[in-house]
């Protein structure tokens, strides 16, 4: 876990990819830096990513969210906001969902687990599995808007040495318990029941986003009893890493006076 800046305090949740440690020597990625400008950001590793252990106790996303039921009582954290990219985007949900005096305001930020018949999530461990033929052009196409951009190609270089290559992907056994089965990364009870989370929620779709079908973003827009969507044009799944600045408006909607009637 990494912790930093001042102010109130916010949960960052991370995604299949964009895990902390996969950037050693910065505390920070800039998306992140963006946040502690303005609050107290803590972001732990999630099981079996790097520098986290438990993953061998955990089956199923009920697990997952008393792992971080576990996380709050441990830091002694009352009602927070948290913000949760991709995979961390739907344990955040399903937290939101189970322990709702734990989830002040919420912030989903590409995130899986919604599910529509007929819009199926892009297969997504084939595509990422590392190989010494071809480089990482297709893992690009799936989690970044411009695959041949800077903010791509830092991250998944077609000559990645095997350190970075475990950095990246080393926390993907944690993900494959929640996303191996179809449908991959959805589901249909949680979809059911969006309804019941009473958390203020901000969702921010990657126009370009070639894991989540960007119609499923509405999805949680209508399913969610309080909630709106922003759209991130030119960003694809990783908008974290390909678009920072989304971190202002992040931010932004973190700071603003509760609505009428909400109990925040």
């Amino acid at each position: 876990m990494v912790r930093g800046g001042r102010g109130p305090s916010v949960v960052y949740l991370h995604g299949l990819c964009d895990v902390h440690g996969a950037w050693p020597g910065e505390r920070f990625t800039p998306f992140l830096a963006g946040l502690a400008a303005r609050f107290d950001v803590i972001a732990p590793a999630l099981p079996g990513y790097d520098g986290s252990t438990g993953l061998e106790v955990l089956d199923d996303v009920e697990d997952y969210v008393w792992h971080l039921a576990d996380l709050w009582g441990d830091l002694g954290l009352g009602p927070v906001d948290v913000v949760g990219h991709s995979l961390g985007g739907w344990l955040a949900a399903e937290l939101a969902l189970r322990r709702p005096e734990l989830v002040r305001r919420m912030v989903l930020v590409a995130p899986l687990g919604a599910h529509r018949p007929g819009l199926e999530v892009t297969p997504f461990f084939g595509a990422v599995a590392p190989r010494g033929v071809g480089g990482t052009g297709e893992a690009r196409r799936i989690l970044f808007g411009d695959p041949e951009g800077s903010a791509a190609r830092a991250a998944l270089p077609d000559d990645m040495e095997l350190d970075h290559q475990l950095r990246w992907y080393g926390g993907l056994a944690g993900a494959a318990r929640l996303g191996w089965k179809a449908p991959h990364f959805q589901s249909r009870k949680l979809t059911a029941r969006l309804r019941r989370i009473t958390a203020e929620t901000l969702v921010v779709a990657g126009g370009r986003d070639g894991l989540v079908p960007p119609p499923l973003a509405r999805v949680w827009a209508d399913g969610l009893a309080r909630a709106r969507l922003v759209e991130v044009g030119g960003a694809g799944h990783s908008l974290v890493l390909e678009a920072p600045d989304a971190a202002h408006t992040v931010a932004a909607f973190l700071g603003e006076p509760p609505s009428p009637g909400a109990s925040l």
